[in-house]
C-alpha cells in the first residue's frame, strides 16, 4: 500500500476517533446540563466535568510523554476488536515503523479535544434554547468555604469581571433539597459566564495546544523516518537491535500431534474445522480472553504441542507476550496467525506475516506456524 493510501486510512481512523469523542462529549454534557426534575444543574458537578477532570487528563497526557507510555486513551480504544482489518493493518505498520507511540499520543489529544468540543456545543445550545438554573449543594461546604477555591479557578480570566464569583451570588444560589430557600429565578442563570470561562480555560484551550504539540511530534517523527529511509539507515529503537533489518523467525508448516489449541483470537468454528482438516483434530480447544487456563490442563503441556491461534491483522500486544512467557514449558510451541472472512479462511497478508515473524523472534522457544493448505 502506498503512502497516500496509508495517510488516507490513518485519516479515517482519526476522523472516527474525533467523531466518537464529539458524540460522547455531547451526550455526557447534555446528561449533566439537563439537571434534575426541576431543571437545576449542580455547579460543583459542572466544575468536576469541565475543569477538574480535564486538568487530571492533561496531567496524565504529560505523564505519558515523560514516562514513555505506549497507549493512552486512544491506544486502549483502538485495541478493542472493532476496527476493520485494513485499518488495523495500518496500525501494525505504524508499530513496525516505530511511529505508533507518537501517533497514538496525537490521537488521544484529538479524542479529548473532540470530547471538549462536544460538551461546549451542547452547553451553548442549551444556553440559547433553555433557561439553565445553576445551583450548588454541599453537606460539608458553606459559601465562604467555596469562594476562595472559585476565585483561584477564576484567576486566568480575572480581566472578565462579569465571569467572577461572588459571595452574594453563592449565598443566593445555594440549593437545599428541602426547598426552604427562596431564590430569584434570574439569579440562577448568572453562573453561565463562569462555567463558559472554565470550559475554555481548563479544557478547550489546553487540549488545543496539546493537539498542535502532538501533531508536530508525530510529523517530526515521520520526517526523521523518511530521511533515514532516504539515507538507507534507520534510527535505533529502545530495546531493539541496532541492526536495521531485525531477525525474522523462520516459518514452519507442520506440527506434531496431539496438540492443544489455545484460541487467543476467539475464532469462529469454521477456523477450527480448517485446522482439523490440515493438522488433525486438537486434543483440547481452549479460549483465551485472556484468562488463566483451567485447572489440570497445564500439566498436559509438557507432553503435547501447544498451538496459539491469533488474528493475523491485529498487532502483537504486550498481554500476549506476558501470557506466552507464563505458560508451562511445552515440548513444542507455535504461534499461528490466521486470517479469515465471513465464510472461510483467507491467505495471510505479507505485512502481517512479517510482523508476527518479528514478534516470534523475540520469544524463546516459540515458532511461527503457517498452514500449507491455506487458500
Amino acid at each position: 500500500m502506498n503512502i497516500t493510501n496509508s495517510h488516507r486510512i490513518l485519516s479515517q481512523i482519526s476522523f472516527s476517533l474525533g467523531f466518537v469523542g464529539f458524540i460522547v462529549g455531547f451526550l455526557v454534557g447534555y446528561g449533566i446540563l439537563v439537571g434534575d426534575a426541576q431543571g437545576r444543574v449542580n455547579l460543583l458537578f459542572l466544575l468536576m466535568l469541565f475543569a477538574f477532570l480535564p486538568v487530571v487528563g492533561l496531567i496524565l497526557s504529560l505523564a505519558f510523554i515523560v514516562l514513555g507510555g505506549r497507549k493512552g486513551l486512544a491506544g486502549w480504544i483502538l485495541e478493542l476488536p472493532l476496527l476493520p482489518q485494513r485499518l488495523s493493518a495500518e496500525i501494525v505498520k505504524l508499530e513496525i515503523s516505530g511511529n505508533r507511540k507518537t501517533w497514538l499520543f496525537y490521537q488521544t489529544q484529538l479524542l479529548t479535544l473532540s470530547f471538549a468540543a462536544g460538551g461546549l456545543l451542547v452547553y451553548l445550545l442549551l444556553l440559547i434554547g433553555s433557561d439553565i438554573s445553576f445551583v450548588w449543594r454541599s453537606t460539608l461546604l458553606e459559601a465562604p468555604d467555596l469562594l476562595p477555591a472559585l476565585n483561584v479557578l477564576a484567576l486566568p480570566w480575572s480581566f472578565w469581571s462579569d465571569a467572577q464569583p461572588s459571595l452574594d451570588l453563592l449565598l443566593q444560589t445555594q440549593d437545599f433539597r428541602s426547598g426552604a430557600q427562596a431564590t430569584d429565578a434570574p439569579l440562577l442563570g448568572l453562573w453561565w459566564k463562569y462555567i463558559l470561562a472554565a470550559q475554555c480555560t481548563y479544557n478547550l484551550l489546553p487540549r488545543t495546544v496539546m493537539l498542535f504539540i502532538s501533531r508536530h511530534r508525530y510529523l517530526q517523527a515521520l520526517r526523521v523516518k523518511q530521511r533515514a529511509t532516504e539515507l538507507g539507515t534507520e534510527p535505533a529503537k529502545p530495546g531493539h537491535s541496532l541492526d536495521p533489518d531485525p531477525v525474522l523467525a523462520p516459518v514452519v508448516y507442520s506440527v506434531t500431534s496431539p496438540y492443544i489449541l489455545l484460541d487467543w483470537a476467539n475464532s469462529p468454528d469454521f477456523c477450527h474445522q480448517h485446522l482439523a482438516k490440515v493438522l488433525g483434530s486438537p486434543s483440547h480447544i481452549l479460549p483465551i480472553e485472556p484468562l488463566p487456563l483451567p485447572a489440570g490442563i497445564e500439566e498436559s503441556f509438557q507432553s503435547a504441542t501447544t498451538l496459539v491461534l491469533v488474528k493475523s491483522w491485529e498487532p502483537p500486544l504486550g498481554e500476549l507476550r506476558d501470557y506466552l512467557t507464563s505458560l508451562t514449558d511445552p515440548s513444542q510451541k507455535f504461534i499461528l496467525p490466521l486470517d479469515w472472512g465471513e465464510t472461510g479462511v483467507k491467505p495471510i497478508k505479507d505485512i502481517h506475516l512479517q510482523e508476527w515473524r518479528r514478534f516470534c523472534s523475540t520469544l524463546d522457544g516459540w515458532q511461527l506456524l503457517q498452514l500449507e493448505d491455506s487458500p
